[in-house]
């Protein structure tokens, strides 16, 4: 995306300045943060735009998709730690102009589906990719989310609490639709395996219900970027709408009887008055300084802004003394702990058509609400990008990250492997929230991590519910953990019909977890 008006003349040198600003001297513990880029070859391909990970075929590790432009989608399958472009054997490699993906196991069957949005210059209904065992059947058609429209950011999240993974579509060119998972047909006494109807070989029959008009979260404004969490704490998922176009954006409030109210301008994080030029594009959540409740990061066609949760239904500008309020007409964010200091960093991208000197960006959390600049020289090479996303795909216990950039003359999708000390990356868990059954991961759900001798809450994380660019992932939360802490408690609430509920585990030794996850499920 690009801004609609012809001041991009005006903005490269506000880019510049304030990037010297940014990037000012770091305080004295101030840690460097390396990485090297992973099989240059195969990530080299232009024209990537949004990308997320998930374990598709169960064997333990992240897979990575990547929507592309005008060249097929990629799939790579993780063969421990390397990587194979798997998505024309799968079914997955269309040429259509790919600007969103999610993953969410909408079927319960314990495999991560996928939906694929595209623009509406195409023509190209959207797409609802079935993972039948890691081959992918389109079944959108008959399910009825075949939407056709400028699509941004698809987000699967159980909105109205019924155990199932419902379907919300930011749209940019019309209003967002709400779509209700009614599960599948039963026969006698049970839910028809799959969703697929056995007298009809691959039709689908799962069942979607357009709830759009009568939850109210049909938006006419120009959606790009979404975010689902509970932020008021009652007990079921609110969504904060990302607006272009000058759009004031948009934070419905969760009802909890299938209906949902715009609360932004009573909040006062709508962002009234802003000139067509400007517009938000993607929003990140984490616990950024560590108090238990989740904030929320949004990246902008203008200054960025970060708001802080004060935990009693409010939040707080805090971007300021962050610093981190900066206009980098950013595109794109992501918070990770990327050097296990046990505080969430910030990777924000940028893009601007034609114009190299928008950078992207690594805020290295300082502690006390501060942040500085620390991206290493070598991630400057891709040139500024759209998606973003992190995943510790070596297993090695650090995050990794995957930046995608849809320039068609230089753009590419490159890979880059955390390089912390081996002692370091193993100072980490990363826990997996999943359904009754054990199978399925729950967007939405809430990670605790406790030092168990002294009660010490060392971190809160969310399971994706809509993140990068116009992207859903299914990974495990991630904790980097300070030196000294040996045993946590794991407290992992799941929001569903006006209820938190919270499973614990307590006395966990992460070192046992090391190369793999901790899974929590439901049930307990």
């Amino acid at each position: 995306d690009r801004l609609l008006d012809s001041r991009d003349g005006l903005r490269v040198p506000v880019i510049l300045a304030v990037c010297v600003a940014a990037c000012a001297a770091p305080d004295a513990d101030f840690t460097p943060v390396a990485f090297d880029r992973v099989q240059p070859d195969l990530f080299e391909t232009p024209g990537a735009q949004t990308n997320s990970w998930a374990d598709y075929d169960g064997d333990g590790d992240l897979d990575l998709f990547v929507g592309m432009r005008y060249t097929p989608k990629r799939l790579y399958r993780n063969d421990g730690g390397r990587f194979v472009d798997v998505a024309a054997e799968v079914g997955l490699a269309d040429l259509e102009d790919t600007r969103a993906g999610a993953w969410g196991d909408y079927d319960g069957d314990g495999d991560p589906d996928l939906y694929v949005g595209y623009p509406v210059a195409e023509g190209t209904p959207n797409r609802l990719y079935r993972n039948d065992g890691g081959r992918f059947t389109d079944v959108a058609p008959g399910l009825g989310v075949d939407l056709v429209g400028t699509s941004r950011q698809p987000s699967w999240v159980d909105y109205d609490g019924d155990g199932d993974l419902d379907l919300f579509v930011a749209l940019r060119d019309q209003p967002n639709r709400m779509f209700r998972n009614d599960g599948a047909p039963v026969e006698n006494g049970a839910p028809r395996d799959g969703g697929v109807d056995s007298a009809a070989g691959d039709a689908p029959s799962w069942t979607f219900t357009d709830v759009t008009a009568e939850s109210g979260l049909g938006d006419p404004r120009r959606t790009v970027g979404v975010a689902w969490f509970d932020y008021d704490r009652d007990g079921d998922l609110d969504v904060h709408v990302s607006n272009q176009n000058g759009d004031e954006d948009a934070f419905y409030r969760n009802e909890g009887d299938g209906t949902f109210v715009d609360v932004a301008p009573a909040l006062g994080i709508n962002h009234p008055g802003r000139g067509a030029e400007y517009g938000s594009v993607a929003a990140a959540v984490t616990d950024f300084d560590n108090d238990g409740d989740l904030d929320l990061f949004v990246a902008t066609y203008g200054p960025d802004i970060l708001w802080s949760n004060n935990g009693d239904g409010t939040f707080t500008d805090v971007t300021d003394p962050a610093t981190l309020g900066v206009d980098y007409h950013s595109t794109s964010a992501v918070w990770g702990d990327v050097d296990h200091n046990g505080l969430p960093d910030l990777v924000e991208t940028s893009y601007l058509s034609g114009i190299a000197a928008v950078e992207d960006h690594m805020f290295k959390n300082a502690g006390g609400g501060r942040f500085h600049n620390a991206l290493p020289a070598n991630l400057l090479e891709h040139g500024p990008s759209h998606g973003v996303a992190w995943a510790d795909f070596d297993r090695d216990g650090d995050l990794d990250l995957s930046i995608a950039n849809n320039d068609e003359a230089g753009g590419t999708h490159h890979l880059y492997r955390n390089l912390l000390a081996p002692d370091a990356a193993a100072r980490s868990l990363q826990v997996a929230a999943v359904d009754a059954t054990g199978r399925s991961v729950v967007p939405g759900a809430e990670v605790q991590l406790l030092d168990h001798d002294t009660g010490r809450l060392l971190g809160t994380r969310l399971i994706d519910t809509g993140g990068g660019y116009c992207s859903q992932g299914a990974a495990p939360a991630h904790f980097g953990l300070p030196p000294g802490i040996e045993r946590v408690d794991v407290r992992v609430t799941f929001i569903a019909g006006g209820e938190r509920s919270t499973v614990v585990r307590e006395g966990v030794l992460p070192a046992d977890y090391h190369g793999r996850w901790l899974i929590v499920s439901r049930g307990g």
